[in-house]
C-alpha cells in the first residue's frame, strides 16, 4: 500500500482486509497531498519515530499500513471526503461500526484460526484467517497488537478479522507490557490505553529499526530513541 508520493514497493496484502485497503485507495486518491503529509508528521510525532524513512522496505510497509489505520480510524477521515460514493459510505460505516483494536495474548494458534484474549478487557475472539500464511509465525502466549473487523451482523458476530497485519511484541518485554495494563486496569483509563498503544507500535518498529539498540532501551516509557 503506497503512501503519497512514494516509491514503495507495492504491498503483499497478506492480512489487509479489503475493506480497509479499498478505503486507503480512495483516501489516497480524495485527500489533498499536503493534509496527508501534515497527518503523517502527527502520526510520527505521536509514535515517537522519525519522519526519515526507514531502509528496510517491508517496515516501510508496515509504517504506511498504521498510519492509513491511523488516518480512517481515529481521524475518520473518510467523514472529510464530500464525494464519496453510496457504497464507500457503505463500506466506511461498516468498517467504523465493526472494528476493535488492542492488545491480545494468543491464547491458541492454528493456520486457520487464532483465538486471542484482549489484555484490557480479558474478552477473546477468534480471528479467521484469509490466506494460507496469514498467522505464520504467530504461537500460543505472543503479544499482539491489532485492529480486528467483526464479520457479519453486529449481534452475530462470532469471528473477526485483522484489518492489518498487527505488531508483535517480544518474551522478553512481556512483563513491561503487563505491568502497564495492570496500571490501566486500575485506573480504568481506557483512553490513556488506547493512545499508548500507538506508542508501543512505535517501540515495535523502532526495535526493528534498531535492531543493534538493546530491546530493555527501546520498550521504556522514558526512552528518547
Amino acid at each position: 500500500m503506497n503512501g503519497p508520493a512514494t516509491d514503495v514497493t507495492e504491498p503483499q496484502l497478506g492480512m489487509i482486509h479489503p475493506d480497509f485497503e479499498s478505503l486507503v485507495q480512495r483516501m489516497i486518491q480524495a485527500v489533498d497531498k499536503e493534509r496527508l503529509a501534515e497527518l503523517r508528521k502527527d502520526f510520527h510525532t505521536r509514535l515517537r519515530i522519525t519522519l526519515t524513512q526507514p531502509d528496510d522496505s517491508e517496515v516501510v510497509q508496515d509504517l504506511w499500513d498504521f498510519f492509513y489505520d491511523w488516518c480512517i480510524f481515529e481521524q475518520k477521515l473518510p467523514e472529510t471526503v464530500s464525494d464519496l460514493r453510496p457504497e464507500e459510505q457503505l463500506v466506511w460505516r461498516q468498517v467504523k461500526g465493526g472494528n476493535l483494536r488492542g492488545l491480545y495474548t494468543v491464547q491458541r494458534s492454528s493456520a486457520s484460526e487464532l483465538k486471542l484474549k484482549e489484555l484490557y478487557s480479558g474478552k477473546t475472539y477468534a480471528v479467521v484467517s484469509r490466506r494460507a500464511n496469514d498467522f505464520v509465525g504467530i504461537s500460543k502466549g505472543d503479544i499482539i497488537e491489532g485492529r480486528l473487523l467483526g464479520e457479519g451482523e453486529p449481534e452475530s458476530r462470532s469471528c473477526f478479522r485483522f484489518v492489518r497485519k498487527p505488531s508483535y511484541h517480544p518474551p522478553e518485554i512481556h512483563t513491561y507490557i503487563k505491568k502497564k495494563i495492570r496500571q490501566f486496569r486500575r485506573s480504568q483509563d481506557y483512553s490513556t490505553y488506547q493512545t499508548w498503544l500507538w506508542l508501543l507500535v512505535g517501540m515495535y518498529l523502532k526495535h526493528r529499526i534498531y535492531r543493534h539498540m538493546p530491546i530493555d532501551k527501546i520498550y521504556d516509557d522514558n526512552s528518547r530513541i
